[in-house]
């Protein structure tokens, strides 16, 4: 029996550890995104129904990037956090719907458009700030599993979720997450760079800051080499003319 409960241990305990650092690494529940699987690859053009009742399809905002936040609307924890949060950073780097569109996009199957509405005006969000429902299940996971976004569902309708924010650009192409429940200004600033197409330096030369920091430093050793041989001959010099 002891042996039975250390191997169900040593089988559980990295699991807990995996889940925990995971989810702890987020800033919120749920599995994490795999980036390495959506980064650089487009969203399907889902049809998209707003809290107007308006239908759309997501390519109708090609041109502007695009930020999609997963919510759904009778959430009392995380979402309405995630979604004042939003509304207070993005005030200082231009408006919804003129600069970059923002969509508050459900999760649950069973959101209505009242509930959208009752949402939108809950957060006083504006017309260029839209709370959507896809219209068709199927293209909703589709939509949900190109951001790699994976929830369990509770009892009542409550879910278990990651807490994200996801950055396409104008071509509707995945560049950048953002976790958590509030946003750091100069994250979000390289976010929305980055999915404008104005790439930081810090991420658009990543790749060669290796070899830049080694020939920096090389160029401090020689340097620092040649110094030293200058000042070893100076003394040299110095000590031949006294002797003569």
């Amino acid at each position: 029996m002891r042996r039975l409960f250390s191997a169900l241990a040593s089988l559980v305990l990295p699991l807990f550890l995996f889940f925990f650092t995971s989810f702890a690494q987020t800033g919120g529940t749920g599995i994490p995104p795999n980036e390495s699987r959506t980064l650089g690859k487009p969203v399907p053009d889902a049809v998209l129904v707003d809290s107007r009742g308006k239908e759309f399809h997501l390519y109708d905002l090609k041109g502007k990037p695009v930020i999609l936040s997963p919510i759904y609307t009778h959430c009392t924890s995380a979402c309405p956090i995630i979604t004042e949060n939003l509304k207070d950073t993005v005030k200082l780097f231009g408006k919804p719907g003129k600069d970059f569109y923002i969509l508050s996009i459900t999760f649950d199957p069973k959101d209505s458009v009242q509930d959208l509405k009752r949402f939108q005006e809950k957060h006083k969000l504006g017309e260029g700030w839209k709370v959507v429902l896809v219209k068709d299940k199927s293209q909703l996971f589709k939509l949900l599993d190109a951001i790699d976004f994976r929830f369990a569902t509770l009892p009542n309708r409550e879910f278990v979720h990651p807490n994200l924010i996801v950055f396409l650009d104008k071509n509707l192409i995945i560049r950048k997450y953002l976790y958590g429940v509030t946003f750091d200004k100069l994250e979000f600033a390289n976010a929305l760079r980055i999915a404008k197409g104005e790439i930081a330096l810090p991420e658009k030369f990543r790749g060669h800051l290796f070899l830049v920091g080694m020939l920096g430093f090389v160029g401090t050793v020689v340097f620092t080499v040649i110094r030293i041989s200058r000042l070893r001959y100076r003394k040299r010099e110095g000590a031949v003319r006294l002797k003569g």
